[in-house]
């Protein structure tokens, strides 16, 4: 972490494929990272350095801005201690509809503990989790959780399962935020 704030690169990488917006996670020895101008999710193993696979998702527009900031967002992925997700705005499978009617009013979105998580706008300092999904029971509703990144934007927020941490980039910044979660 010292190294991260210190601004010094531990090791750097030659990616095949250039990437769009915040679709970019490490999940076990692997960046997974949406390809630039495509619907395709690249598979890169950082111990081999090497191409593992390119993963199409037929359902996600390459191009079409999901969240409220208009990046390259027609998909995003993240990580919880269920695995690997990928999430997306347009119709298709239960989760993937609702996301789209939650749209117009997400600033990004997120997956802890098999939920899908949205927050409510990307360039306030004052942030709410305003929606969630249990993807494993179909249960949906408002947590309503107050939330300030200092710096006034969260132009991508994932979940570290391993830590327990929401990470949140703000074009020079990481901001993060601890999280307890409850049993009901």
């Amino acid at each position: 972490m010292n190294m991260l704030k210190a601004g010094l690169a531990r090791k750097k990488y030659t990616l095949p494929y250039n990437w769009d917006g915040t679709a970019a996670v490490v999940y076990g020895p692997y960046l997974y990272y949406k390809r630039e101008n495509s619907n395709l999710i690249v598979k890169y193993n950082l111990r081999s350095e090497r191409l593992e696979a390119q993963i199409s998702v037929s359902n996600c527009a390459p191009r079409r801005n999901q969240y409220q900031w208009n990046g390259y967002s027609g998909m995003d992925l993240a990580v919880d201690e269920q695995g690997l997700w990928v999430l997306c705005g347009n119709t298709g499978t239960s989760a993937k509809s609702l996301m789209a009617e939650r749209i117009t009013l997400m600033g990004n979105a997120f997956v802890a503990c098999g939920v899908i998580y949205t927050i409510d706008s990307h360039n306030s300092k004052s942030t709410t989790i305003n929606f969630a999904y249990d993807t494993k029971t179909g249960r949906q509703w408002s947590p309503n959780i107050k939330f300030t990144n200092q710096y006034g934007y969260n132009f991508m927020v994932d979940y570290n399962p391993r830590e327990k941490v929401l990470y949140a980039w703000n074009a020079r910044y990481q901001v993060t935020y601890p999280i307890t979660f409850e049993e009901h």
